[in-house]
Protein backbone atom coordinates (compact mmCIF):
# COMPACT_ATOMS: atom_id res chain seq x y z
CA UNK A 1 0.00 0.00 0.00
CA UNK A 2 1.63 3.47 -0.80
CA UNK A 3 1.90 6.25 1.51
CA UNK A 4 -1.31 8.07 0.00
CA UNK A 5 -3.36 4.79 0.18
CA UNK A 6 -2.28 4.42 3.60
CA UNK A 7 -3.14 8.09 4.50
CA UNK A 8 -6.55 8.27 2.83
CA UNK A 9 -7.88 4.93 4.86
CA UNK A 10 -8.97 7.85 7.67
CA UNK A 11 -7.60 10.70 9.55
CA UNK A 12 -6.75 8.12 12.92
CA UNK A 13 -3.46 8.35 12.55
CA UNK A 14 -2.23 5.56 15.61
CA UNK A 15 -2.57 2.89 13.56
CA UNK A 16 -0.86 3.56 10.40
CA UNK A 17 2.84 2.91 11.52
CA UNK A 18 3.34 1.35 14.74
CA UNK A 19 6.60 1.57 16.68
CA UNK A 20 8.69 -1.33 17.47
CA UNK A 21 7.60 -3.04 21.26
CA UNK A 22 10.59 -0.87 23.11
CA UNK A 23 11.29 -1.87 26.57
CA UNK A 24 9.27 0.39 28.76
CA UNK A 25 11.48 1.90 31.76
CA UNK A 26 9.59 4.33 34.28
CA UNK A 27 9.90 8.37 34.58
CA UNK A 28 12.87 9.48 36.84
CA UNK A 29 12.17 10.27 40.37
CA UNK A 30 12.92 14.10 41.79
CA UNK A 31 16.64 14.95 41.88
CA UNK A 32 18.29 13.60 45.24
CA UNK A 33 22.12 14.60 44.54
CA UNK A 34 23.29 11.06 43.75
CA UNK A 35 26.51 10.44 42.11
CA UNK A 36 26.26 7.81 39.27
CA UNK A 37 29.13 5.03 38.83
CA UNK A 38 29.12 5.27 34.92
CA UNK A 39 32.07 3.51 34.60
CA UNK A 40 30.32 0.67 36.23
CA UNK A 41 28.07 0.72 34.11
CA UNK A 42 29.85 0.49 30.58
CA UNK A 43 31.79 -2.06 31.69
CA UNK A 44 28.64 -4.00 32.60
CA UNK A 45 26.97 -3.56 28.74
CA UNK A 46 30.46 -4.69 27.45
CA UNK A 47 30.40 -8.14 25.14
CA UNK A 48 32.88 -9.82 23.55
CA UNK A 49 30.30 -10.46 20.38
CA UNK A 50 28.83 -7.08 20.44
CA UNK A 51 32.63 -5.51 20.24
CA UNK A 52 33.51 -8.16 17.10
CA UNK A 53 30.45 -7.17 15.66
CA UNK A 54 30.51 -3.72 15.72
CA UNK A 55 33.98 -3.07 14.64
CA UNK A 56 33.37 -3.22 10.63
CA UNK A 57 31.37 -0.27 11.21
CA UNK A 58 33.80 1.25 13.59
CA UNK A 59 36.55 1.23 11.93
CA UNK A 60 35.12 2.35 8.26
CA UNK A 61 34.17 5.57 9.98
CA UNK A 62 37.63 5.97 11.83
CA UNK A 63 39.14 6.44 8.36
CA UNK A 64 38.24 9.44 7.66
CA UNK A 65 39.44 10.46 11.01
CA UNK A 66 43.08 8.20 11.48
CA UNK A 67 44.05 9.28 7.71
CA UNK A 68 44.21 12.85 8.11
CA UNK A 69 44.96 13.35 11.64
CA UNK A 70 45.77 10.73 13.85
CA UNK A 71 49.24 9.71 11.21
CA UNK A 72 49.64 12.81 10.25
CA UNK A 73 51.49 14.79 12.89
CA UNK A 74 54.93 12.78 14.83
CA UNK A 75 54.70 13.64 18.99
CA UNK A 76 57.53 16.02 19.03
CA UNK A 77 54.72 18.69 16.99
CA UNK A 78 51.69 17.81 19.13
CA UNK A 79 51.89 19.16 21.86
CA UNK A 80 48.58 21.44 22.99
CA UNK A 81 48.46 25.08 23.19
CA UNK A 82 46.29 25.65 26.41
CA UNK A 83 43.24 29.01 25.79
CA UNK A 84 43.61 30.14 29.12
CA UNK A 85 40.39 32.96 29.69
CA UNK A 86 39.22 34.16 33.18
CA UNK A 87 40.50 34.15 36.67
CA UNK A 88 38.17 32.18 38.59
CA UNK A 89 38.29 31.79 42.59
CA UNK A 90 36.64 30.31 45.10
CA UNK A 91 36.30 31.71 49.24
CA UNK A 92 35.57 28.86 51.47
CA UNK A 93 31.90 27.93 51.96
CA UNK A 94 30.36 29.81 55.30
CA UNK A 95 28.52 28.14 57.90
CA UNK A 96 26.73 31.52 59.58
CA UNK A 97 24.72 29.61 62.18
CA UNK A 98 27.98 27.82 63.03
CA UNK A 99 26.42 24.41 62.87
CA UNK A 100 28.58 21.75 63.64
CA UNK A 101 26.67 19.07 62.00
CA UNK A 102 27.32 21.38 58.11
CA UNK A 103 31.41 21.62 58.71
CA UNK A 104 32.51 18.55 56.82
CA UNK A 105 29.77 19.87 53.86
CA UNK A 106 31.30 23.10 53.85
CA UNK A 107 34.68 22.04 53.43
CA UNK A 108 33.79 19.47 50.71
CA UNK A 109 31.58 21.87 48.84
CA UNK A 110 34.29 24.28 48.34
CA UNK A 111 36.67 21.66 47.52
CA UNK A 112 34.36 19.99 45.02
CA UNK A 113 33.86 23.42 42.99
CA UNK A 114 37.34 24.19 42.46
CA UNK A 115 38.34 20.35 41.63
CA UNK A 116 35.47 21.03 38.90
CA UNK A 117 35.77 24.25 37.84
CA UNK A 118 39.29 23.29 37.08
CA UNK A 119 38.00 20.48 34.44
CA UNK A 120 36.86 23.59 32.27
CA UNK A 121 40.60 23.95 30.93
CA UNK A 122 39.30 27.58 29.66
CA UNK A 123 39.59 29.10 33.14
CA UNK A 124 42.17 29.69 35.23
CA UNK A 125 41.39 28.49 38.87
CA UNK A 126 43.00 30.12 41.88
CA UNK A 127 44.49 27.10 44.52
CA UNK A 128 42.05 26.85 47.45
CA UNK A 129 44.96 28.15 49.96
CA UNK A 130 45.18 31.24 48.10
CA UNK A 131 41.24 32.09 47.77
CA UNK A 132 41.56 31.14 51.61
CA UNK A 133 43.99 34.26 51.99
CA UNK A 134 41.87 36.53 50.84
CA UNK A 135 39.20 36.26 53.75
CA UNK A 136 42.10 37.63 56.33
CA UNK A 137 41.29 41.02 54.14
CA UNK A 138 38.53 43.91 55.59
CA UNK A 139 37.24 43.13 51.90
CA UNK A 140 37.24 39.76 50.20
CA UNK A 141 36.03 40.57 46.78
CA UNK A 142 38.66 43.77 46.57
CA UNK A 143 41.27 41.51 48.33
CA UNK A 144 40.38 38.89 45.10
CA UNK A 145 39.99 41.90 42.33
CA UNK A 146 43.46 43.29 43.21
CA UNK A 147 44.93 39.67 42.84
CA UNK A 148 44.06 39.74 39.54
CA UNK A 149 40.76 37.60 39.55
CA UNK A 150 37.70 37.92 37.45
CA UNK A 151 35.22 35.84 39.09
CA UNK A 152 34.66 34.96 42.23
CA UNK A 153 32.66 32.48 43.51
CA UNK A 154 31.03 32.57 47.11
CA UNK A 155 28.82 30.13 49.21
CA UNK A 156 26.80 29.30 52.31
CA UNK A 157 25.64 26.32 54.04
CA UNK A 158 22.52 26.73 56.09
CA UNK A 159 20.06 24.70 58.41
CA UNK A 160 16.72 23.50 56.33
CA UNK A 161 14.73 21.06 58.81
CA UNK A 162 16.90 18.36 59.36
CA UNK A 163 19.20 18.79 56.14
CA UNK A 164 20.54 21.70 54.71
CA UNK A 165 20.04 24.45 52.01
CA UNK A 166 23.42 25.26 49.98
CA UNK A 167 23.65 29.00 48.23
CA UNK A 168 26.21 29.84 45.77
CA UNK A 169 26.59 32.93 43.85
CA UNK A 170 29.07 34.34 41.21
CA UNK A 171 30.07 37.91 40.78
CA UNK A 172 32.14 39.35 37.81
CA UNK A 173 34.96 41.65 39.89
CA UNK A 174 35.64 43.57 36.98
CA UNK A 175 31.99 45.02 36.60
CA UNK A 176 31.06 44.32 40.55
CA UNK A 177 27.48 42.45 39.08
CA UNK A 178 26.29 39.38 39.62
CA UNK A 179 26.17 36.07 36.84
CA UNK A 180 24.68 33.32 38.89
CA UNK A 181 23.12 32.54 41.73
CA UNK A 182 21.31 28.76 42.74
CA UNK A 183 20.36 26.98 45.65
CA UNK A 184 20.27 23.23 46.31
CA UNK A 185 18.84 21.23 49.37
CA UNK A 186 20.24 18.30 50.88
CA UNK A 187 18.55 15.70 52.66
CA UNK A 188 19.63 14.64 56.51
CA UNK A 189 21.64 11.56 55.05
CA UNK A 190 23.14 13.54 51.91
CA UNK A 191 24.75 15.41 55.09
CA UNK A 192 26.18 12.39 56.68
CA UNK A 193 27.22 10.29 53.27
CA UNK A 194 28.33 14.35 52.04
CA UNK A 195 27.94 12.49 48.55
CA UNK A 196 25.09 15.31 47.67
CA UNK A 197 27.75 18.26 48.31
CA UNK A 198 30.23 16.35 46.00
CA UNK A 199 27.30 16.37 43.54
CA UNK A 200 26.53 20.19 44.15
CA UNK A 201 29.84 21.28 43.50
CA UNK A 202 29.85 19.33 40.19
CA UNK A 203 26.71 20.77 39.08
CA UNK A 204 27.53 24.08 39.71
CA UNK A 205 30.47 24.46 38.67
CA UNK A 206 29.22 23.12 35.16
CA UNK A 207 26.40 26.00 35.53
CA UNK A 208 29.04 28.88 36.42
CA UNK A 209 31.37 27.87 33.82
CA UNK A 210 28.39 28.46 31.16
CA UNK A 211 27.46 31.43 33.21
CA UNK A 212 30.61 32.88 32.72
CA UNK A 213 30.94 31.83 28.91
CA UNK A 214 27.71 33.86 28.56
CA UNK A 215 28.83 37.00 30.69
CA UNK A 216 31.86 37.29 28.71
CA UNK A 217 30.22 36.93 25.46
CA UNK A 218 28.31 39.92 26.13
CA UNK A 219 31.59 42.11 26.20
CA UNK A 220 33.08 40.85 22.97
CA UNK A 221 29.67 40.46 21.15
CA UNK A 222 30.25 43.43 18.64
CA UNK A 223 33.77 43.22 18.34
CA UNK A 224 35.37 42.95 15.14
CA UNK A 225 36.56 39.58 13.91
CA UNK A 226 39.61 40.59 13.40
CA UNK A 227 40.49 41.25 16.91
CA UNK A 228 39.11 38.72 19.01
CA UNK A 229 41.62 37.10 20.79
CA UNK A 230 41.81 33.37 20.89
CA UNK A 231 40.21 32.70 24.12
CA UNK A 232 37.14 34.98 22.69
CA UNK A 233 37.23 33.10 19.34
CA UNK A 234 36.80 30.15 21.01
CA UNK A 235 33.65 31.77 23.68
CA UNK A 236 32.11 33.20 20.12
CA UNK A 237 31.95 29.82 18.09
CA UNK A 238 31.03 27.96 21.90
CA UNK A 239 27.81 30.49 22.10
CA UNK A 240 27.37 30.02 18.47
CA UNK A 241 25.42 27.35 18.81
CA UNK A 242 23.29 28.09 21.96
CA UNK A 243 22.24 31.26 20.35
CA UNK A 244 21.32 29.57 16.95
CA UNK A 245 22.00 32.86 15.56
CA UNK A 246 23.57 33.44 11.36
CA UNK A 247 25.17 36.38 12.59
CA UNK A 248 27.34 34.83 15.97
CA UNK A 249 27.77 31.12 13.56
CA UNK A 250 29.28 33.44 10.89
CA UNK A 251 31.43 35.70 13.55
CA UNK A 252 32.59 32.01 14.77
CA UNK A 253 33.47 30.31 11.57
CA UNK A 254 35.77 33.27 10.19
CA UNK A 255 37.49 33.81 13.58
CA UNK A 256 38.05 29.86 14.10
CA UNK A 257 39.18 29.82 10.83
CA UNK A 258 41.97 32.37 11.90
CA UNK A 259 42.97 30.77 14.60
CA UNK A 260 42.95 26.82 13.61
CA UNK A 261 45.37 28.25 11.07
CA UNK A 262 47.22 30.47 12.94
CA UNK A 263 47.75 27.92 16.11
CA UNK A 264 46.83 24.65 15.46
CA UNK A 265 48.17 22.83 17.65
CA UNK A 266 45.48 24.53 19.96
CA UNK A 267 42.72 21.49 21.51
CA UNK A 268 40.37 23.71 22.63
CA UNK A 269 40.41 26.16 18.75
CA UNK A 270 39.77 22.55 17.10
CA UNK A 271 36.60 21.50 19.29
CA UNK A 272 35.24 24.68 19.27
CA UNK A 273 35.25 24.95 15.20
CA UNK A 274 33.98 22.01 15.38
CA UNK A 275 31.18 22.81 17.06
CA UNK A 276 30.15 25.69 14.95
CA UNK A 277 30.66 23.47 11.81
CA UNK A 278 28.25 21.81 13.10
CA UNK A 279 25.94 24.30 13.87
CA UNK A 280 25.99 24.90 10.13
CA UNK A 281 25.37 21.66 9.16
CA UNK A 282 21.91 22.18 11.14
CA UNK A 283 20.81 25.65 9.58
CA UNK A 284 22.96 26.03 6.33
CA UNK A 285 24.03 29.51 7.93
CA UNK A 286 26.20 31.03 5.32
CA UNK A 287 25.44 28.82 2.67
CA UNK A 288 23.87 28.95 -0.60
CA UNK A 289 20.19 29.13 -1.38
CA UNK A 290 20.33 25.55 -2.15
CA UNK A 291 22.36 24.31 0.14
CA UNK A 292 20.00 26.23 3.02
CA UNK A 293 16.62 24.67 1.49
CA UNK A 294 18.65 20.33 0.36
CA UNK A 295 19.54 19.89 3.78
CA UNK A 296 21.45 16.42 2.14
CA UNK A 297 23.51 18.89 0.17
CA UNK A 298 25.60 20.18 3.61
CA UNK A 299 26.13 16.84 4.70
CA UNK A 300 29.50 17.35 3.64
CA UNK A 301 30.55 19.35 6.17
CA UNK A 302 29.87 16.10 8.67
CA UNK A 303 33.75 15.01 7.39
CA UNK A 304 34.63 18.53 8.04
CA UNK A 305 33.48 18.43 11.65
CA UNK A 306 34.53 15.60 12.82
CA UNK A 307 37.89 15.99 11.52
CA UNK A 308 38.33 19.51 13.47
CA UNK A 309 36.72 17.55 16.87
CA UNK A 310 39.27 14.21 15.82
CA UNK A 311 42.52 17.20 15.71
CA UNK A 312 41.09 18.45 19.54
CA UNK A 313 40.58 14.80 20.92
CA UNK A 314 44.32 14.12 19.78
CA UNK A 315 45.62 17.15 21.25
CA UNK A 316 43.43 17.01 24.26
CA UNK A 317 42.44 13.22 25.07
CA UNK A 318 41.76 13.60 28.65
CA UNK A 319 39.56 17.18 28.58
CA UNK A 320 36.14 16.19 29.02
CA UNK A 321 35.02 19.46 27.01
CA UNK A 322 37.33 18.03 23.95
CA UNK A 323 35.72 14.52 24.24
CA UNK A 324 31.65 15.58 24.30
CA UNK A 325 32.94 17.66 20.80
CA UNK A 326 33.87 14.44 19.47
CA UNK A 327 31.60 12.49 20.50
CA UNK A 328 28.57 14.63 18.89
CA UNK A 329 31.00 15.15 15.96
CA UNK A 330 31.30 11.04 15.88
CA UNK A 331 26.88 10.84 16.08
CA UNK A 332 26.97 12.58 12.52
CA UNK A 333 27.73 8.77 11.61
CA UNK A 334 25.03 7.27 12.92
CA UNK A 335 26.63 4.39 14.16
CA UNK A 336 25.46 3.66 17.67
CA UNK A 337 27.95 1.70 18.89
CA UNK A 338 30.42 3.66 18.02
CA UNK A 339 28.86 6.96 18.85
CA UNK A 340 28.42 4.92 22.87
CA UNK A 341 31.96 3.94 22.91
CA UNK A 342 32.81 7.94 22.39
CA UNK A 343 30.00 9.20 24.72
CA UNK A 344 30.78 6.96 27.54
CA UNK A 345 34.09 8.32 26.92
CA UNK A 346 33.23 11.94 27.89
CA UNK A 347 30.63 11.18 30.16
CA UNK A 348 33.19 9.52 32.29
CA UNK A 349 35.34 12.49 32.20
CA UNK A 350 32.25 15.00 33.88
CA UNK A 351 29.47 12.82 34.88
CA UNK A 352 27.62 15.38 36.46
CA UNK A 353 27.88 18.13 33.41
CA UNK A 354 24.33 18.93 32.66
CA UNK A 355 25.80 20.53 29.11
CA UNK A 356 27.31 16.95 27.96
CA UNK A 357 23.96 14.73 29.77
CA UNK A 358 21.72 16.89 27.74
CA UNK A 359 23.45 16.98 24.03
CA UNK A 360 25.17 13.83 24.41
CA UNK A 361 21.46 12.05 25.52
CA UNK A 362 20.16 13.61 22.48
CA UNK A 363 22.56 11.35 20.43
CA UNK A 364 21.51 7.97 22.07
CA UNK A 365 17.78 8.78 21.96
CA UNK A 366 17.88 9.95 18.44
CA UNK A 367 20.11 6.69 16.88
CA UNK A 368 17.61 4.52 18.43
CA UNK A 369 18.23 4.41 22.33
CA UNK A 370 15.82 5.93 23.59
CA UNK A 371 15.84 4.79 27.28
CA UNK A 372 19.40 5.67 27.75
CA UNK A 373 18.88 9.22 25.82
CA UNK A 374 15.95 10.36 27.62
CA UNK A 375 17.50 9.10 31.02
CA UNK A 376 20.47 11.40 30.63
CA UNK A 377 18.80 14.36 29.22
CA UNK A 378 15.84 14.15 31.87
CA UNK A 379 19.34 14.06 34.26
CA UNK A 380 20.64 17.24 33.01
CA UNK A 381 17.31 18.48 32.62
CA UNK A 382 17.12 17.96 36.45
CA UNK A 383 20.23 19.05 37.58
CA UNK A 384 20.51 22.17 35.35
CA UNK A 385 16.90 23.65 36.54
CA UNK A 386 16.36 26.96 34.79
CA UNK A 387 19.20 26.60 32.76
CA UNK A 388 18.54 23.91 31.20
CA UNK A 389 18.50 23.88 27.06
CA UNK A 390 15.51 23.60 25.36
CA UNK A 391 16.71 20.79 22.99
CA UNK A 392 17.61 18.73 26.05
CA UNK A 393 13.59 17.96 26.07
CA UNK A 394 13.57 16.48 22.39
CA UNK A 395 14.50 13.62 23.54
CA UNK A 396 12.08 12.57 25.81
CA UNK A 397 9.40 13.99 23.97
CA UNK A 398 10.35 12.34 20.89
CA UNK A 399 10.66 9.11 22.79
CA UNK A 400 6.95 9.41 24.31
CA UNK A 401 6.01 10.10 20.47
CA UNK A 402 7.61 7.26 19.27
CA UNK A 403 5.77 4.66 21.85
CA UNK A 404 2.47 6.56 21.06
CA UNK A 405 2.37 8.35 24.36
CA UNK A 406 1.36 11.74 22.37
CA UNK A 407 -0.17 13.90 25.17
CA UNK A 408 2.36 13.70 26.87
CA UNK A 409 4.71 14.23 24.16
CA UNK A 410 3.22 16.86 23.66
CA UNK A 411 3.55 18.70 26.84
CA UNK A 412 7.38 17.94 26.76
CA UNK A 413 7.50 19.23 23.18
CA UNK A 414 6.02 22.47 24.68
CA UNK A 415 8.73 22.85 27.03
CA UNK A 416 11.53 23.19 23.91
CA UNK A 417 8.86 25.22 22.07
CA UNK A 418 10.20 28.52 20.47
CA UNK A 419 7.27 30.89 18.50
CA UNK A 420 9.63 31.58 15.77
CA UNK A 421 11.75 28.93 15.21
CA UNK A 422 10.11 26.89 12.55
CA UNK A 423 11.28 23.58 14.41
CA UNK A 424 8.58 23.86 17.49
CA UNK A 425 6.37 24.12 14.45
CA UNK A 426 7.21 21.22 12.63
CA UNK A 427 7.25 19.16 15.58
CA UNK A 428 3.57 20.05 17.01
CA UNK A 429 2.45 19.53 13.49
CA UNK A 430 3.10 16.40 13.35
CA UNK A 431 1.87 14.96 16.80
CA UNK A 432 -1.06 17.40 16.95
CA UNK A 433 -2.96 14.83 14.20
CA UNK A 434 -2.50 11.69 16.82
CA UNK A 435 -4.69 13.64 19.09
CA UNK A 436 -7.39 14.12 16.07
CA UNK A 437 -6.55 18.11 16.19
CA UNK A 438 -6.06 18.27 13.02
CA UNK A 439 -7.47 22.27 12.68
CA UNK A 440 -4.32 23.06 15.35
CA UNK A 441 -1.63 20.63 13.57
CA UNK A 442 -2.48 22.55 9.99
CA UNK A 443 -2.03 26.12 11.93
CA UNK A 444 1.27 25.12 13.16
CA UNK A 445 1.82 23.95 9.40
CA UNK A 446 0.82 28.04 8.36
CA UNK A 447 3.11 29.21 11.16
CA UNK A 448 6.25 26.96 9.72
CA UNK A 449 5.94 27.74 6.31
CA UNK A 450 5.69 31.72 7.11
CA UNK A 451 9.17 31.13 8.54
CA UNK A 452 10.60 28.44 5.85
CA UNK A 453 8.34 29.11 2.65
CA UNK A 454 10.01 26.77 0.55
CA UNK A 455 9.62 24.08 3.60
CA UNK A 456 8.23 20.51 2.48
CA UNK A 457 8.06 16.99 3.71
CA UNK A 458 10.90 16.03 1.89
CA UNK A 459 13.12 18.54 3.80
CA UNK A 460 11.63 17.19 7.40
CA UNK A 461 12.45 13.76 5.95
CA UNK A 462 16.20 14.84 5.04
CA UNK A 463 16.32 16.61 8.36
CA UNK A 464 15.34 13.87 10.43
CA UNK A 465 17.61 11.27 8.41
CA UNK A 466 20.47 13.98 8.84
CA UNK A 467 20.21 13.25 12.87
CA UNK A 468 20.15 9.39 12.31
CA UNK A 469 16.49 8.72 13.01
CA UNK A 470 15.53 5.24 12.08
CA UNK A 471 13.46 5.08 8.80
CA UNK A 472 10.14 4.02 10.81
CA UNK A 473 10.21 7.27 13.03
CA UNK A 474 10.18 9.29 9.64
CA UNK A 475 7.58 7.46 7.99
CA UNK A 476 5.50 7.82 10.79
CA UNK A 477 6.19 11.40 10.82
CA UNK A 478 5.45 12.36 7.11
CA UNK A 479 2.43 10.66 7.32
CA UNK A 480 0.98 12.76 10.03
CA UNK A 481 2.60 16.05 8.22
CA UNK A 482 0.38 14.88 5.38
CA UNK A 483 -2.32 15.16 7.22
CA UNK A 484 -1.61 18.16 8.68
CA UNK A 485 -1.44 19.37 5.53
CA UNK A 486 2.37 20.20 4.66
CA UNK A 487 3.85 20.06 0.78
CA UNK A 488 5.36 17.16 -0.38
Amino acid sequence: MSDKDAVGTGTDLKGAVEPAAVEESSRSGRFRHRLRNIGALVASIAAIGAVVSGLTGYWSAWKVISNDFFKRDSPSRTVSLITKGPTVAVLPAGNPTKTAALESITDVLAQQLVSSLGKFSLLKVVPRATAANFLNDRDPAEAARASGVDYLVMGEVRPLGEGARVNIHVADLRSRAEVWSAFSDISAEGIKTEMDAYEVGDVSASQISGAIDGAEYKKFQNKPVDELSPYECIIQARMAGALGSQTATLRALACSEQLTTKEPNNAMAWAARSAVINSQRQFGYGLTRDLVVHVEKRLYLNDEMIRAAARAVELAPDDAVVRRYFAQAIGAKCQLDLYRQEAEKALALNPNDPVALGFLGLGFAFMGDWDKGSALAEKAIRLAGPSASYNWWYAPAKRHWWRGEYQQALEDFRHAYIDGFWLSHLDQAYTLPFLNRLDDAKAQVTKLLKLRPDFTIREADAYYRMYCFSPEYIEKMNLALRQAGLPE
